[in-house]
């Protein structure tokens, strides 16, 4: 099993100086992996229901810092060596699939293979509008858009015909230095969601399930890849629990049982100085025997 753990990407410790401490400590402890979350505005009135808690609230004001995933994980490659970044999970139908395929292939390239790009549809309606997208059919198009990434990483020329996104030849380069394998995972847990992942990702990345969850899930998403006709042994199976199942060496052999490859720490960066933080990331170090 490895394990990773979230950075401060939102809230008091968003800063410079944290993600540079957590990020150097991670690797320094032995994480595989650091992983960001993404929002890009947050609306000051919703009617859309947050997925991961029971009363559907935001956990956060709208008005709290939240950094962008990919510059973030810029300075975070910048000051680490080793140890893989990941996005978790990048709404991608909010953004134009070039980009991302550009910027991911940039990081990619520059850190020497050390992206995870974890995608979902999304659930904040307003924020879409916000940025001038349509929410409707956001899962269809989040599928083509996967498909973009991949032409995009492939060789040249690059050309798209699809249902949502259509380009004529052109080229794309830098390519990414895991080539057009870079690991995309699919977060979501519903049964939409799960075809996606077996349709056109190469592995699972969910949110806030408990162990029970995760288990039935990947049952479907089993089913899902046959009937796709992938081999299901090929998926990256990744689970990242949140706060309220603490990572420990004890889950992490239960989730090994299931498959799960990688399991996902959230650190309560909100409401920890980042004195506190560092020690967290240091008895869980010595928690997972690192």
């Amino acid at each position: 099993m490895e394990y990773g753990v979230t950075l401060p990407g939102t809230g008091p410790l968003a800063t410079a100086e944290a993600l540079t401490a957590v990020a150097t400590r991670a690797e320094a402890l032995g994480f595989a992996s650091l992983w960001i979350t993404d929002h890009v505005a947050i609306p000051l009135a919703s009617g859309s229901r947050y997925p991961y808690n029971d009363d559907g609230r935001y956990p956060w004001t709208p008005a709290i810092p939240y950094l962008d995933a990919f510059t973030a994980l810029t300075w975070v490659a910048a000051v680490t060596h080793r140890v893989r970044l990941g996005t978790s999970i990048l709404v991608l139908p909010m953004r134009p699939p070039l980009l991302v395929a550009k910027t991911v292939a940039t990081l990619d390239h520059l850190t020497g293979g050390r992206m995870i790009l974890a995608v979902g549809a999304g659930w904040l309606e307003e924020e879409f509008a916000l940025l001038g997208q349509p929410f409707d059919r956001r899962g269809r198009r989040t599928i083509e858009a996967i498909r973009v990434l991949r032409a995009c990483w492939s060789p040249d020329p690059v050309s798209f015909e699809g249902e949502f996104y259509r380009f004529a030849p052109f080229a794309m380069d830098p390519k990414p230095a895991q080539g057009p394998r870079l690991p995309v995972l699919g977060g979501g847990e519903s049964d939409a969601a799960l075809r996606r992942v077996a349709a056109v990702c190469d592995g699972w990345h969910p949110l806030g399930l408990t162990l029970d969850q995760v288990s039935d899930r990947l049952g479907r998403l089993r089913g899902y890849a046959e009937a796709a006709g992938r081999s299901f042994s090929e998926f990256l199976l990744t689970v990242r629990p949140g706060r309220a199942a603490p990572v420990t060496r004890d889950l992490g052999a239960q989730y090994g049982a299931l498959g799960v490859r990688l399991l996902v720490a959230d650190l309560n960066y909100r409401e920890m100085s980042l004195s506190e933080s560092l020690a967290h990331l240091e008895r869980l170090a010595r928690e997972l025997r690192l």
